[in-house]
């Protein structure tokens, strides 16, 4: 699993690499924590169960990001890795899984707020039996 930053004028973004989608998606969710704590948990004992639906993999990344942020900025949990499934479905794609995480905590140092993953630049696909993809914040 690979995170990688991109320079971007106004916004937050990174290019992110996984051997499956699965992986592709933990890989997002890591990088939406580098950009918003100095000192993320890397895991945790609080649990939270996560279904959503897209039609297609670039909308199911923005839903899942978006609920990220959600989570962390309304309810105060801070996952720190996730469990994921996701398959195709007759209309789409599903993701479910579980999130691993904390209560947000001053010590996390957080690093300000996100607004949302946006479709600006977007891209989620297999190349060379890899999953990569690109995320712009809005910040």
């Amino acid at each position: 699993m690979v995170v990688r930053p991109l320079e971007h004028t106004a916004d937050v973004g990174f290019e992110l690499e996984g051997e499956s989608l699965e992986a592709l998606f933990q890989a997002a969710l890591l990088g939406l924590l580098e950009v918003m704590f100095q000192n993320p948990p890397q895991g945790g004992r609080r649990r939270r169960r996560l279904r959503l639906e897209a039609e297609d993999l670039e909308g199911l990344l923005v839903r899942f990001l978006n609920e990220l942020i959600y989570l962390i900025q309304t309810k105060g949990f801070v996952p720190g890795r996730a469990r994921l499934r996701i398959n195709p479905t007759p209309t789409g794609y599903a993701l479910e899984g579980t999130l691993f995480g904390e209560p947000f905590r001053p010590e996390m140092g957080f690093q300000g707020e996100v607004k949302s993953a946006t479709f600006h630049g977007l891209k989620v696909a297999e190349e060379g039996g890899r999953w990569r993809a690109r995320v712009i914040l809005d910040v």
